[in-house]
């Protein structure tokens, strides 16, 4: 299994867990999972071109240039990441207010959309074998 494909694992893996948290009502759990799901996806993507990056930030930017700006993948993409990471960071460190099921769970359903595109990307590409 190559690096990209692991971490499309890890991505699925994450998404899995969230489902688990959100049944037990644990949403803010839940919430920074969805986001790691998307994250790795998003670090699968950029390795596939042979490009790693330190930081969270640096990823989703990375992503936005390599995949959204030149519409290789769907630019919404982009925004799911974004979305995902501002709601992690308020889930991960904010006390007073909960986060909405409505919101997990349109992250959730963009974030396997997302990893549908990628894993269908990376399958696709020259020498790759079934990465789905």
């Amino acid at each position: 299994m190559t690096e990209p494909q692991n971490l499309l694992e890890k991505a699925a893996q994450s998404m899995d867990a969230t489902e688990l948290l959100l049944d037990k009502g644990y949403l803010d759990i839940a919430a920074s999972r969805v986001y790691y799901a998307c994250f790795y996806t998003a670090q699968a993507l950029l390795l596939s071109m042979g490009l790693e990056f330190s930081s969270h930030r640096q990823v989703l930017a990375q992503y936005g240039r390599h995949f959204s700006k030149t519409r290789v993948l769907d630019p919404s993409h982009h925004t799911l990441l974004i979305t995902a990471f501002d709601l992690r960071q308020f889930a991960d460190y904010q006390t007073e207010v909960t986060i909405k099921t409505e919101v997990v769970l349109d992250v959730i359903a963009r974030g396997r959309r997302f990893m549908k595109d990628a894993a269908e990307y990376l399958a696709n590409l020259p020498g790759s074998s079934s990465i789905q």
